[in-house]
């Protein structure tokens, strides 16, 4: 046997000014205290293994353990979880991940190797449609057994070296088996029963979440802090003036601000180390194509030529969104097409003048009248401001949009049963950080977020291709094509963009750094307060 090291770590973040990584190994921590922020939805569902939206992720995930993390003493650094060691068989196809001795559930019971199982066998079940986790392990997982009490062995359907980073993405966790076979979900407060750091100890919907220290947390001394608290507040207005009230001593990445906004806040909290960085994802619009007009490919190549993104990216981001790129150069390098052939794509372009007169001729075409649609979005974030351009946009071609705000949770519930015409916008933040990443999510047939229902059997295909190739260039050429297949309009998403967002953090907030996505290293077992 050997260990397996292969792995594709990429971020954007740079952790200057917050203290946060060589405070590790410099100061003292001091215990106690309440680390404080928001969640920016109602989570309403919390289980990590069927739900996908950040406000869930958020919510919960410092309650679990997953088998592998990413940090805690190095975020970029896949690490030991509840399985302390693992080794690979020499042709890369099985992982053998051997389990800790000792660890309890939050309720008493012992963790052993069939929990992992249940989880596992649970996250790759197509009946049981894992939004994240499954789009990650369900290409790669042919079967997963668990020999002994203290063991699991993962058998892969091709070797590959990307199924570590994916294992230690927060939303792999592992959950309790006997509360699922109990509960038959986690959706409820009263079923989350986790291993993590922290325990539940509150959720009053709309208003807040809290969790309280683990004192039978399996690694001794931590957590340091007593407890962890997120208030519930949905408006961005409130959102900031809880910040520069110092309500809450952290802002995440997301929801965006623009630059007034941050030196709003910048003045009012000189407390606060502050940075620009990357939650690690993309912003799209989605076309219904099970239903007119986007059933229609014409309707729908009208609509990706229609969007002007450099205008969305001024007006709606300030500027904080790299307008069309999939892959960032920062982040994925050689992987990423060259910012002069994305901006060159038809839709991507400055200058908009061919591609509204196409995107005329083309509506005028199937409505010469032109047609009234529901432009749908969620209340979160500056959805209301980009969906606003976005019907100014579609306007200029003769589509008549109106727009329909829906709840954080019922959108996405509205968003998965097909219940819309157009969805002004969604932002999907990465859930682990390889060039394989958006594509699990949006761009092949049974991805997740594919909500415009449309078969792309040609970038499944690629899709494959991509997961299964070890050479590094030959998978540069594969996932440069997918790139260019997104950018032709072929598939019912019109990609705005890659995010980029600001930081806060007060600067008594020590021991955390940011993982490789918005997710990861989000469960504070080793932040503590210097207060």
């Amino acid at each position: 046997m050997r260990k397996c090291s292969r792995i594709l770590v990429v971020s954007l973040v740079v952790m200057l000014g917050l203290g946060l990584a060589p405070a590790l190994g410099q100061e003292t921590p001091k215990r106690g205290g309440i680390f404080n922020w928001f969640d920016y939805a109602d989570p309403a569902r919390l289980d990590l293994h069927t739900e996908s939206p950040l406000g869930v992720s958020q919510a919960i995930v410092g309650l679990y353990s997953g088998l592998l993390q990413w940090g805690p003493e190095n975020p970029k650094e896949v690490s030991p979880d509840l399985a302390e060691r693992w080794e690979a068989s020499e042709d890369g196809a099985t992982y053998t991940f051997h389990l800790r001795q000792g660890v309890k559930w939050h309720d008493g019971e012992p963790f052993s190797s069939a929990d992992a199982l249940h989880s596992l066998q649970r996250i790759i079940d197509p009946e049981v449609r894992s939004p994240r986790c499954g789009s990650l392990l369900r290409p790669l997982v042919k079967a997963v057994e668990a020999p002994d009490d203290s063991t699991v062995v993962v058998h892969l359907k091709f070797p590959t070296g990307i199924i570590l980073p994916a294992l230690a993405s927060a939303w792999c966790k592992i959950l309790p088996k006997h509360i699922l076979e109990r509960d038959g979900d986690l959706t409820r407060p009263e079923s989350q029963i986790g291993t993590g750091p922290f325990k539940l100890k509150k959720y009053v919907r709309g208003n807040v979440i809290e969790w309280e220290r683990n004192s039978d947390y399996f690694i001794k001394g931590l957590p340091y802090l007593d407890g962890v608290k997120q208030y519930i507040i949905k408006a961005r207005p409130t959102q900031i003036a809880a910040l520069k009230a110092g309500k809450v001593d952290f802002w995440y990445g997301w929801p965006p601000l623009k630059n007034p906004q941050i030196d709003e806040i910048r003045k009012a909290r000189k407390d606060l180390a502050y940075q620009r960085s990357t939650p690690g994802g993309i912003s799209q619009l989605h076309m219904n194509t099970t239903k007119p007009p986007f059933d229609n490919p014409d309707m729908r190549r009208a609509v990706d030529l229609a969007i002007d993104r450099h205008e969305i990216a001024e007006r709606a981001y300030d500027g904080f969104i790299l307008p069309c790129v999939l892959l960032p150069k920062e982040a994925f390098g050689d992987y990423a097409l060259p910012l002069e052939e994305i901006l060159e794509a038809p839709g991507c372009r400055k200058n908009k003048e061919a591609d509204l007169a196409e995107a005329k001729k083309l509506v005028a075409k199937h409505y010469p009248d032109g047609i009234d649609i529901e432009v749908a979005i969620r209340s979160v974030g500056n959805y209301v401001d980009v969906a606003s351009i976005v019907v100014q946009q579609i306007k200029k071609i003769g589509i008549r949009g109106k727009l329909k705000t829906w709840e954080s949770a019922a959108g996405f519930a509205a968003w998965a049963r097909g219940d819309f015409t157009l969805i002004g916008i969604q932002a999907t933040a990465m859930t682990f950080m390889d060039p394989s990443a958006p594509f699990t999510l949006l761009w092949t047939t049974n991805a997740p977020r594919n909500y415009g229902k449309l078969k792309l059997a040609e970038l499944d295909e690629l899709h494959q291709q991509g997961l299964r190739e070890l050479d590094e260039t030959k998978r540069q050429a594969i996932y440069h094509e997918m790139q260019r297949r997104v950018l032709s309009g072929e598939t019912p998403t019109v990609n705005l963009g890659w995010g980029t967002g600001p930081w806060f953090m007060a600067k008594k907030v020590k021991g955390w750094a940011p993982g490789p996505t918005i997710y990861d290293n989000a469960s504070y077992h080793g932040v503590w307060l210097d207060k």
